[in-house]
């Protein structure tokens, strides 16, 4: 069974610790024919406004106070009844009870009770009893409910609160025989086990208090009353880590400012931002998402462009996406602004019921999400982004493009500028996106969900007290929401990535610039290689290629100089060798010789031994002005030339006329 109306919300409000401050306002009288005629919705305002007065009464809620346990009274203990009465026994002691209150009552009103207990249904008259209890008239209230319960003692709830009043009213000896008849009638009832615990603890009997209190606890162990005056009991023990867990079972069904005060007494703190959330689970409540009711949860960052090509084909979305995110960071920062200016001109506004307990759930969740909480991207972080875009941009610019051949067209030295773009710059961008993407957008993933996390909690603790300075941290905290967007926006750029990629065209088809570069590469002023002349000037010859050109004397003992046309290198040779002729066609010559040599600079740089060996058609000499002009029509050579200085040894083939264009 539990308390009706008001009187369950009030009891413990006013009267928890069986003490009140003289000089604190005692809540505001109505008429009870107004009360009686109030809505369901103007009531429970009613009942707000009476929590709201009622509060100020909590001891606890001065911390200087020096809390101390009431003192047993042993003569109103031994008045109580060793076993519970009978109905007869309760019927009897309540018409005495009648008599006495009575005394008190004008005839006129005890006439209007009697009728109202004739007429009023048993649910009427609790109500009416409790509107006139709360309304400065206990006497007349005590008597409605002493009638309606003689009449009859088994309605239990109207016997609770009739127990209730009297506990309320210093009588608790009186009370606890009531609720032991209620006991044996609804023997597991933890509110009844409750309320002769509180009797009993009213009492100073802290024993028999507890042993009410565990029954209760055994049964409902989240029963708010009964876990507080536990937890008080272990208080005046001074056992503080006993009374904590009895009040955080408390706050999790009910939080109360004076218990949060009795935290602080002890140098204690309750986690309340947990309790809060464990109270809502134990009603079957979920944590709203007030993040997604803001529609914030659409402003969440967009998926990081893994090229550069994404990134460009982007462009207009993340600008505009961007642009969004700063007019609803400075929207909501002005908000806050407002909000603050509005407060500033209302000086005189009184702090909630909860101001205190919303203080306290404030300063937990700021301790939890610190500003380096909510934005993970610290020193480190920056060095590492920037270590990763310098990195990446110097590669770039390192890259050395080929040059198109001389005297190309404007077409084809754009071309080449391109296909060095995209063929060698852009992958080194691409790879610095992607180093950067994998780098960066976890991090700042990971901040939108503590936002997310801190915003929620954040409404959850200020809907408690909407004051102007809460409501601005809220609209605070959202604007710092888009600012942290704005920051992870920067990085979506890659540093401006794309400056560095001005001569790549993003439609660019390789396939297409290929061919154009090769057809261009292969138009050259190529020497043949069948090209392979020969002088006769009798008795010395002179030998000229493509890729140089020689003089040779002698016949046993052979000297010669060579110059070749590509390296700028000269040689000097002398030695012996053999030459000879089969059908004036096939061509045979073998030398060993000594030889010199020097660089384009004309100094010198080698010395050693070169053999060679030549085998060559030659076409019939023709003779132009007296001297044989004749071509080799192919043939192989194989120079070794062995160097007296480096002690290197270089072999090569070459093939001259046919035998070189066939390999070609």
């Amino acid at each position: 069974m539990k308390l009706s109306g008001l009187l369950l919300v009030l009891l413990i409000s006013i009267c928890s610790n069986g003490q009140t401050n003289k000089s604190t306002p005692v809540p505001t009288t109505v008429d009870v024919n107004q009360l009686l005629k109030m809505s369901p919705e103007e009531r429970e305002a009613y009942k707000q406004k009476l929590i709201s007065q009622a509060s100020q009464l909590a001891p606890a809620a001065f911390p200087e106070m020096e809390l101390k346990p009431p003192v047993k009274d042993i003569k109103r203990l031994s008045l109580i009844p060793s076993r519970p009465p009978n109905r007869q026994e309760i019927t009897t002691s309540l018409q005495q009870s009648i008599q006495q209150i009575k005394k008190g009552i004008p005839a006129p009103k005890i006439e209007a009770i009697n009728q109202q207990v004739e007429s009023l249904t048993v649910e009427q008259i609790d109500d009416k009893a409790i509107a006139s209890f709360y309304q400065d008239k206990p006497e007349e209230g005590l008597l409605l409910l002493m009638e309606i319960t003689k009449r009859d003692p088994d309605e239990i709830n109207s016997l609770n609160n009739l127990s209730s009043m009297l506990t309320m009213c210093g009588v608790e000896q009186k009370a606890i025989p009531l609720l032991m008849y209620a006991l044996e009638k609804v023997p597991n009832s933890s509110t009844l086990l409750n309320n002769i615990g509180q009797a009993y603890m009213g009492l100073g009997d802290m024993q028999i208090a507890m042993n009410y209190f565990n029954q209760c606890l055994a049964i409902d162990e989240l029963n708010p009353e009964a876990n507080h005056s536990m937890g008080m009991i272990h208080y005046y023990k001074k056992e503080y880590d006993k009374a904590m867990q009895y009040f955080e079972k408390e706050l999790s069904v009910s939080l109360r400012r004076s218990t949060l005060a009795m935290a602080y007494k002890m140098g204690k703190k309750f986690n309340v931002g947990a309790i809060a959330r464990n109270r809502n689970r134990y009603k079957g409540a979920g944590e709203k998402d007030y993040f997604e009711e803001i529609t914030l949860g659409k402003f969440s960052l967009p998926a990081f462009p893994s090229t550069t090509k994404e990134l460009a084909a982007r462009k207009n979305e993340l600008q505009t996406y961007a642009a969004s995110i700063q007019a609803e960071m400075l929207f909501w920062m002005n908000n806050a602004q407002q909000v603050n200016l509005a407060a500033s001109l209302d000086a005189d506004a009184y702090p909630g019921l909860y101001a205190d307990l919303v203080e306290a759930m404030l300063e937990e969740l700021g301790n939890e999400f610190t500003p380096e909480y909510l934005i993970p991207y610290g020193e480190s972080e920056t060095a590492l982004v920037t270590e990763i875009i310098s990195r990446n941009s110097h590669a770039i610019t390192r890259v050395e493009c080929p040059e198109a051949p001389a005297g190309s067209s404007i077409k084809v030295q754009q071309e080449f500028a391109i296909a060095c773009c995209e063929n060698q710059k852009r992958p080194l961008a691409d790879k610095l996106m992607g180093e950067l993407g994998s780098q960066v957008k976890p991090i700042f993933d990971l901040g939108v969900q503590r936002w997310k996390s801190y915003i929620n909690q954040l409404v959850t603790i200020v809907q408690l007290d909407p004051s102007p300075a809460n409501q601005a941290m809220v609209y605070n905290a959202v604007s710092g929401y888009f600012s942290f967007l704005n920051l992870a926006m920067l990085m979506y750029t890659g540093g401006e990535i794309t400056n560095l990629l001005v001569d790549c065209v993003p439609d660019y088809k390789p396939t297409d610039l290929d061919s154009l570069v090769q057809a261009d590469r292969e138009w050259k002023m190529n020497c043949p290689s069948w090209l392979n002349l020969e002088v006769d000037l009798g008795g010395a010859s002179i030998k000229a290629d493509c890729n140089k050109y020689a003089i040779e004397a002698g016949a046993a003992v052979m000297g010669g100089f060579e110059h070749e046309f590509r390296t700028g290198k000269s040689t000097l040779l002398i030695g012996v060798g053999i030459k000879d002729k089969l059908a004036k066609i096939l061509k045979i010559e073998a030398k060993s010789q000594f030889y010199i040599s020097f660089d384009n600079n004309k100094e010198f740089s080698d010395f050693g031994i070169r053999n060679t060996y030549k085998l060559g058609l030659n076409f019939n000499p023709l003779p132009i002005g007296g001297i044989k002009v004749g071509a080799n029509y192919g043939g192989i050579e194989s120079v070794n030339n062995k160097s007296l200085l480096t002690g290197s040894d270089d072999y090569k083939v070459s093939r001259k006329g046919v035998v070189a264009a066939l390999f070609d």
